[in-house]
């Protein structure tokens, strides 16, 4: 397998994606603006949401595909592949049947404490859209299970492109349902349960045409089986304590007035963009490599990788950061200020988004220093430190919302995720799995050299950026938008290389060439 190819092709495939999802946000916000409806329909995917983090998405990846590519690998004929992956199945499909039922019965009970302060119809609509919404867990759980496979096979394009089709099937029946005059609200609940259901068969008939045609049986716990469970525990756990942040989140922002939520949400989505990219950039081609030096016990060499993965990492977060926080107004009106999104609702989704972007390099470095630890298989360090993170965000929000509103939960949401960082810094520290910061320094002058000479370009584009907002509309505004922002971040590359914060040569010895098969350099 070719990592750099994995990574363009995976890399790609989530930045249609991500299109595809800005023009489903932009749907909402067309249609909606930042509204009481707005609110609801956010809490009502958010909710499965939240689950999804710890059944279909890192946590059941970790724990799975390595097990099954394991048995798959010692007996070729499959048969103790596909017996573990039934069991497995069946296991995921009961657990996720009962927690749905469980939830739509409790949800009523459940949000009429979370969101006391919803006056009775914002409250019943909320309910209404939750309990449509909640079965896509079912869908998109088992879409992961189905990925789980395909991964394990080298098979990646279904599994890559199955959001961009499930944004697709969201935008399509969305439009058709708003021709004919349906109910808005209720189109978006029913789309994203359709998405689901998308997702599901786009990954599970590859899956069945590659010869893992699986069926339900009974459960049973076979050491495999117990094996996966006992995987799976620590890194469900530490999905949890970040999906408890998020609903922390949500909970105090529905003390704040009509559309709050929305304003919290639409920053969420422009802030995830660079993060998602980068994300992927770092599992599908530096993490592994500090995941096997660990493992093969050359220390140098894994000081050596995460040097390199942090300044990688940087090159893209940094420029990242910076535009979110300078260009948020301009980028938020150009991509969300239409029909019922007014100038109001682009200034608080801006605020909301600058502060959010505060936080991007710290996310990206918790990823980084999280997985050394995990490829010491000390799963407990990261969530206690995740716990205690979890417990400074409530203060955090409990404090800074009194006088910032939604903009100080965004803050307490980046404030939080440094003090991450430093607890991570310190432990890794303690336990000498930390490249010295001396090594960052000749880096740190480049980089901050070629963002100094981008910087003025950065202002003047902001000025362009706000100009064309207000003189252009539609698909212009769009073609702008991907226009300035792609130019921008090549106009940074070519000046780091000036620079020499950015060695081509290196990065394609170090990166480019790596295959997993081959000794680690």
């Amino acid at each position: 397998m070719n990592l750099y190819k994995s990574f363009c092709s995976v890399g790609l495939l989530t930045i249609f994606s991500r299109i595809m999802g800005f023009v489903r946000e932009i749907l909402i916000a067309t249609e909606l603006g930042a509204s009481a409806v707005t609110d609801a329909i956010k809490i009502a995917i958010k909710v499965p949401s939240l689950f999804r983090r710890i059944f279909a998405e890192g946590a059941f990846n970790a724990s799975f595909v390595p097990l099954f590519s394991d048995i798959l690998e010692k007996e070729p004929d499959k048969k103790s592949a596909l017996s573990f992956g039934e069991y497995i199945l069946s296991w995921l499909t009961i657990s996720l049947c009962i927690l749905t039922l469980i939830v739509e019965l409790l949800i009523p009970s459940l949000f009429k404490i979370m969101f006391s302060s919803f006056d009775p119809e914002r409250l019943a609509i909320t309910i209404k859209l939750t309990r449509i919404a909640f079965p896509f867990l079912i869908f998109i759980s088992l879409s992961a299970f189905y990925s789980g496979i395909l991964n394990s096979i080298d098979r990646f394009f279904f599994v890559s492109s199955s959001q961009f089709i499930g944004n697709i099937f969201i935008v399509g029946f969305v439009l058709v349902s708003n021709a004919l005059n349906k109910d808005i609200s209720i189109s978006f609940v029913v789309a994203v349960l359709g998405c689901g259901i998308i997702q599901f068969l786009w990954v599970m008939i590859p899956a069945h045409k590659a010869g893992f045609k699986l069926k339900i049986r009974k459960p049973k716990i076979t050491p495999d089986v117990k094996l996966f469970f006992k995987k799976l525990t620590p890194a469900a756990f530490g999905a949890g304590v970040v999906q408890i942040n998020i609903l922390i989140d949500m909970w105090i922002a529905s003390s704040l007035p009509k559309g709050f939520i929305s304003y919290l949400d639409y920053a969420e989505r422009l802030n995830q963009l660079p993060l998602s990219v980068i994300g992927t950039a770092m599992s599908t081609v530096l993490l592994p490599l500090l995941t096997r030096t660990l493992s093969q016990s050359k220390a140098e060499d894994h000081l050596t990788i995460q040097k390199k993965s942090i300044e990688f990492a940087f090159l893209l977060v940094i420029p990242s950061m910076i535009g979110l926080i300078l260009w948020a107004q301009p980028l938020v009106g150009m991509i969300y200020q239409y029909g019922k999104f007014s100038a109001i609702d682009t200034i608080q989704t801006s605020n909301a988004l600058m502060a959010f972007a505060f936080g991007l390099p710290a996310y990206v470095l918790i990823k980084i220093y999280s997985t050394t630890l995990f490829a010491q298989k000390d799963t407990r360090t990261p969530v206690k430190i995740a716990m205690l993170c979890v417990g400074l965000n409530l203060a955090l929000n409990l404090i800074l919302v009194k006088s910032m509103q939604h903009v100080g939960l965004a803050l307490a949401t980046a404030i939080s995720a440094w003090t991450n960082v430093l607890l991570l810094i310190f432990v890794l520290k303690k336990r000498t799995l930390l490249a010295p910061f001396y090594q960052y320094v000749d880096f740190s002058k480049r980089l901050m050299c070629a963002v100094l000479i981008v910087l003025p370009l950065a202002f003047w584009g902001k000025f362009l950026l706000c100009d064309a907002m207000i003189s252009h509309s539609g698909l212009m505004k769009g073609f702008i938008i991907c226009f300035s922002t792609t130019l921008s971040f090549f106009i940074f590359l070519g000046v780091c290389i000036l620079t020499r914060a950015l060695n081509l040569q290196s990065f394609k010895l170090k990166f480019l060439s790596y295959s997993p098969s081959e000794p680690s350099p």
